[in-house]
């Protein structure tokens, strides 16, 4: 393999200047002017153009579509309008935008490349601090260049997306002695099995932040390689652990360090896409996927023997008569855990035919339909108006991808199955991943002798705080994950004891509480005390043997809050918040893109639009394309980089894992659903905090980019005792995730598992979600929830009745409460803001709404009065089924006469969740569903068991 020429990587770099859309004629010279600025390297002006001439056209043809030439006028030709502004289309969701305005400054743009590169004279070096700083320095100085295009044309993709693909296949292919380069794609399992073994929320964490550090490292030989910009999924920047690399391996002091809150919140996936060389016959390419495999496999060997050493150690000062041999299953099973595997596909040696073949069919047309449409689009293109290059690559980029992947998956379906070691006596299980033994001796006796005496809560096995607990038996790895933090990764992360502590279930459900007592966790942690969730449930200062006493001023503290006369007890319950984006292998594979259409230039849509046959084509999705895996790479990064840990921290959690689309936190009931709507808002760019539809704004000020509102993402909450088992309650957090998106996608499920043993679950959409917010709000304020547990009572026999009657009886027993929940209820509407807006509350004479309250005059209502879906009153006002004004029948003795603006909206709905339902072609009953959802949102809104 040839040593990269990071001066041509600069050269491809700046092959296009990043402001070449605001000005296209001349934007080879200034492109080299830049260069020269950054880099204080003289070039020729033939030099440079012809620097990043071959890739600069593979990555053009990676993205292009068909389109006319200019003009000999420019006629056909797209740049900035009157005002100077670009027109930017969202990638995933095909809607428009105006960039802001930006005059052609090259003075500006120099200053701040010589700006950033000041004092460094490796062109290495250069080129990573260019990489990773300009585009945020240049958005600094030109508000929306983050988001300039790189074809004003079909301004769908960036110029960094262009450019970090040009630079990826200069580096893969000109350090290939044959030109040719490759890609390649890396996997690492398992993932569930290795972080549900847990009995800790650090050893949750602990997990995740592994898996995540080990993907890195599979990625270092390919950074070293060929560079970062030939990574292709994920996006590399702004990622915690690559500014680390960047900062401590290479020595870039002007790349930030990321803040405390990404540096603990894990965000790669298990999985990569890169360019690499392929070499004459391959070697180059199957080399670097041998070495990206070693590295991640020798990282995680690294980091077990650190703890196996330290926990030696440990032993060896105890003096255990079991010290000896105690680890003679360590390599064995450490060896054995990790399935790493890579896949390689040659980019040259496949033209559309070898695809199309290769994918089962006669043509590449037939293989990939919509590609194929688009591809007709070059013959509708008269003659005269074609551009001298040929038009029929589109799709090619997304055959690769889709045929590098079906080969990954082929060698995964092969399961890896750990090879047994036989030995006698059998050793005992572990008590946290039940199918590897534990270490230690295999004789039960001294198992539980050894075990007993690491556990022995007046001198357990710790290390910076972490310890091992009575009852606790592990395994190798069981035993890497609980230690790996205090032994390696706060090294690694750099983070110090205090920043890798982790509240425990108790103290994450009593946060609120906890708050309103004047009680800070972190005070008895910083005194040397040390705190346990639990001492808030303690009858007595010495409750438990196994663990040390309430320190007394704190004891005082718990008993004045918990008495009647201040807050009351602390809730007991917790909730998980588990979220996985939906149909995201359908995004990657194209099965998601918007139309084509959708994403060209207005002038050029009209161009088309003109030509015979070329509008039906326009219907055609957009086929996949580097910029777009970069783009729901970036889009997923920002998401779980930017978002999702700075919101889980405000509202009192612990963030477990955010890799990509995936969420895994811990929070306060209270918490749940507004963090559950807050994050699917983010996670489709519909946030309100001043960024444009389809993408939030940074911490650091700029807009990034989000799916878009087209994409959708499923949640699973569950609401559990501190007490439960970890490894069961995620199992059902799994379990509401996947019957959310059994459930049609894009909904949330609520599973309740109370200490007695009852389980219920319960579903919506998050059009529900915004009425069961003010739901719990209600419950919050103080509104008693007997009113369901009474109408459960008659559930059997409601649910054989129509809803209108389900409905009546709901309102009834609404009126029954007391006189507080009904003053509650009263200031709440639920119903969405558009049905507000459609069906709102009339009133007066001849009122009348079906979602909304009516009243007038004389409203009132009865034992089954009911207005359609709602509630009506006063002077020739429609009513069903019940009484109204004037001659209607008595109301029920039971209940007083109940104004019905006093519970707008409740039957509405349960209308609409009703409609939901039917949508979703569910096969539980509607009403029951909706009672479970109303009930759990009771228990969200107070965390405790009593009513």
């Amino acid at each position: 393999m040839k040593n990269t020429d990071w001066i041509q990587l600069l050269c491809a770099f700046f092959h296009d200047p990043p402001d070449k859309a605001l000005k296209i004629p001349g934007h080879v010279r200034r492109g080299l002017d830049y260069f020269c600025a950054a880099s204080r390297q003289e070039m020729g002006y033939e030099e440079f153009k012809t620097a990043a001439g071959l890739e600069d056209q593979l990555a053009s043809m990676a993205e292009r579509l068909p389109m006319p030439s200019a003009g000999s006028n420019g006629e056909r030709a797209v740049g900035p309008d009157k005002d100077g502004c670009l027109l930017a289309i969202h990638p995933l969701s095909g809607e428009s935008r105006q960039l802001k305005s930006s005059r052609l400054e090259p003075g500006k743009v120099r200053a701040v490349l010589q700006g950033l590169t000041q004092g460094i004279d490796d062109p290495h070096k250069q080129f990573l601090t260019l990489w990773r700083l300009l585009p945020g320095a240049l958005e600094q100085a030109f508000p929306d260049s983050l988001h300039w295009p790189a074809d004003t044309r079909l301004p769908d993709h960036t110029i960094w997306n262009h450019l970090d693909m040009t630079a990826g296949l200069v580096a893969a292919k000109r350090m290939s002695p044959s030109g040719s380069g490759a890609l390649l794609t890396f996997s690492l399992g398992p993932v569930q099995p290795f972080i549900a073994g847990a009995r800790t929320v650090r050893d949750l964490w602990s997990g995740s932040a592994i898996l995540s550090w080990l993907a890195f490292q599979g990625l270092i030989p390919i950074l070293e390689a060929v560079g970062p910009a030939a990574v292709v999924f994920p996006a590399l920047r702004g990622v915690p652990l690559m500014d680390l690399w960047l900062r401590g391996e290479m020595g870039l002091d002007r790349v930030p360090e990321p803040s405390l809150m990404k540096r603990k919140a894990p965000c790669l996936p298990n999985r990569f896409l890169a360019l690499i060389p392929f070499g004459r016959e391959g070697e180059l390419a199957w080399d670097l996927a041998r070495r990206c495999r070693e590295s991640a496999r020798n990282a995680w060997l690294d980091l077990a023997e650190a703890v196996r050493r330290k926990l030696g150690q440990a032993f060896t000062q105890r003096q255990s008569p079991f010290r000896e041999g105690w680890s003679r299953r360590w390599r064995h099973q450490v060896d054995s855990f990790f399935e790493i595997r890579t896949a390689v596909l040659p980019w040259s040696q496949l033209d559309g035919k070898s695809l199309a073949r290769l994918s089962g069919s006669q043509s590449f047309s037939e293989a990939f339909p919509d590609s194929g449409k688009i591809r007709d689009l070059a013959v509708r293109i008269p003659p005269g108006h074609r551009p001298f290059y040929p038009q029929q690559s589109a799709g090619e980029w997304q055959a690769r991808v889709e045929l590098v992947f079906r080969s990954l998956a082929s060698h995964r379906s092969v399961r890896h199955v750990p090879v047994g070691q036989p030995e006698t006596p059998a050793p005992p299980k572990c008590t946290l991943m039940g199918s590897w033994e534990q270490m230690g001796p295999a004789i039960l006796r001294e198992s539980r002798e050894f075990w007993e005496g690491l556990g022995d809560p007046e001198n357990p096995l710790r290390a910076q705080g972490v310890r091992l607990r009575k009852g606790e038996r592990l395994c190798a790895i069981a035993l890497t994950k609980r230690f790996a933090a205090p032994v390696y990764l706060n090294r690694i992360l750099r983070l110090d004891r205090t920043a890798v502590r982790f509240d425990d279930t108790a103290t994450v459900a009593a946060a609120g509480w906890l708050r309103k007592a004047g009680i800070h966790p972190e005070q008895f942690f910083d005194e040397g005390s040390g705190w346990s969730g639990q001492w808030l449930h303690w009858p007595t200062q010495r409750f438990d043997r196994d663990e040390k006493p309430v320190p007394h001023e704190l004891w005082d503290q718990i008993l004045h809050a918990r008495s009647p006369k201040s807050l009351g007890p602390p809730p007991t319950y917790y909730a998980l918040l588990m979220m996985d984006g939906d149909q995201m292998g359908q995004w990657l594979g194209g099965k998601k893109t918007p139309a084509v259409g959708k994403l060209l230039h207005p002038k050029l849509r009209r161009y088309f639009a003109e030509l015979p046959g070329a509008a039906d084509l326009l219907k055609a999705r957009r086929p996949v394309s580097p910029a777009l895996h970069a783009a729901i790479s970036s889009a997923l990064v920002g998401f779980s980089a930017e978002v999702v840990p700075r919101r889980v921290e405000e509202c009192h959690g612990e963030l477990i894992y955010s890799g990509g689309d995936d969420v895994l936190a811990l929070l306060p009931t209270r918490e749940a659903l507004g963090l559950a709507q807050d994050l699917r808002r983010a996670f489709r760019g519909e946030l309100d905090d001043g960024s444009p539809r389809g993408f939030c704004r940074g911490n650091g000020g700029g807009d990034f980019l989000a799916m878009g509102p087209t994409a959708g993402i499923s949640a699973g909450i569950v609401i559990a005792h501190y007490k439960d088992h970890l490894a069961a309650v995620l199992a059902d957090g799994r379990a509401a995730e996947k019957e959310a998106k059994e459930s049609g996608r894009d909904c949330v499920s609520i599973r309740v598992r109370k200490r007695s043993g009852e389980r219920s679950s319960a579903w919506c959409s998050w059009d529900l979600l915004p009425a069961m917010m003010r739901l719990l709000e209600a419950f919050e304020a103080g509104a008693s929830p007997r009113w369901l547990y009474r109408f459960s009572r008659h559930l059997e026999t409601l649910k054989a009745l129509p809803d209108k009657a389900a409905a009546a009886e709901l309102r009834r027993q609404i009126a029954r409460a007391d006189a507080t929940t009904r003053e509650i209820l009263k200031a709440c509407d639920f119903r969405t803001g558009h049905e507000a807006e459609a069906r709102g509350a009339g009133a007066g004479h001849g009122a009348r709404s079906e979602y909304g309250a009516g009243a007038g005059h004389g409203a009132g209502t009865g034992n089954g009065a009911r207005a359609e879906y709602g509630a009506g009153g006063g002077q020739g006002a429609r009513a069903e089924s019940g009484s109204a004004h004037n001659g209607g029948k008595e109301p029920d003795k039971e209940a007083e006469p109940l104004r019905i603006e006093e519970c707008r909206g409740i039957p509405a709905l349960l209308r609409r969740h009703h409609l939901a339902f039917e949508k979703a072609h569910r096969d539980e009953l509607p009403l029951e569903n909706f009672l479970e959802l109303c009930r759990a949102t009771a228990f969200l809104a107070r965390g405790r068991d009593d009513r």
